[in-house]
């Protein structure tokens, strides 16, 4: 039920209540006392209280800010902290990944040359089978004399150091038996389970080498296991190389 304004009542003129608001009306100084007279305490400080209750709430307001920032200063240092940590992790990561990189490389090089040298190892033990198309009966030959042609020849400056030094590290040296003292025939061999041209010439200047040194004709081998392109075989025939594919 909706109450009608007081102005919208319909008073007779000596009605009290028209009487009073006819004077209030008229002497408007006398609101504010005829309010406190009708109203309680604390309906009159009401605006008051509203306005301390506006503060109060601003005040929690702005506690709650500060709270936020805080917690977004928090989360962002601890951001950061992780971003630190992740970076420190992926450093790490990556130091250890290089060293297993090296590692590996280092190891698969020694593997290489294990793999190598067992090859190398298995043509000397049966160089008879190895050179059967070329000589009778091959063997092993004595490298101390060659190796002391090789010492007297850089000491007395008739070959480089180069030269000495690549002498010394021919594969294997073998020769054809012969009643006497001295070998008929000597093979220079570059063994090696894949070859390349640099096989191929140093096969090639190491015989030189020896022949020029021993006065024994001295013919150059490359022994390899795996196949080779036909290419390969005018560059061989052109540097005075045999190729031997011995598995």
């Amino acid at each position: 039920m909706t109450t009608p304004a007081i102005s919208e009542l319909d008073l007779p003129d000596d009605a009290l209540l028209q009487r009073i608001l006819t004077a209030i009306t008229a002497h408007p100084e006398v609101r504010e006392p005829l309010m406190r007279a009708l109203l309680t305490e604390e309906f009159l400080n009401l605006p008051t209280e509203v306005k301390e209750l506006r503060e109060e709430m601003r005040e929690g307001f702005r506690a709650v800010n500060a709270r936020i920032d805080e917690t977004n200063r928090s989360l962002g240092e601890r951001i950061d902290e992780t971003n630190r940590s992740i970076d420190e992790v992926n450093r790490s990561l990556g130091e250890r990944i290089d060293d297993n990189s090296r590692a590996i490389s280092v190891l698969t090089g020694q593997m290489g040359e294990l793999r190598g040298e067992s090859y190398e190892r298995r043509c000397s033990e049966r160089i008879g089978e190895v050179l059967i198309d070329y000589f009778d009966h091959a063997t092993l030959a004595d490298r101390i004399p060659i190796i002391r042609r090789m010492q007297e020849a850089r000491r007395n400056g008739t070959i480089t150091r180069r030269e000495y030094e690549s002498g010394r590290n021919v594969d294997i040296i073998a020769q054809e038996e012969a009643d006497g003292d001295s070998p008929e025939r000597l093979a220079v061999i570059e063994a090696t389970i894949t070859f390349n041209h640099g096989d191929l010439q140093n096969a090639a200047e190491r015989a030189e080498l020896i022949g020029r040194l021993t006065g024994i004709p001295t013919t150059a081998f490359t022994v390899t296991r795996e196949n080779w392109p036909d290419t390969i075989n005018e560059t061989a025939r052109d540097l005075g190389v045999h190729i031997i594919q011995f598995r």
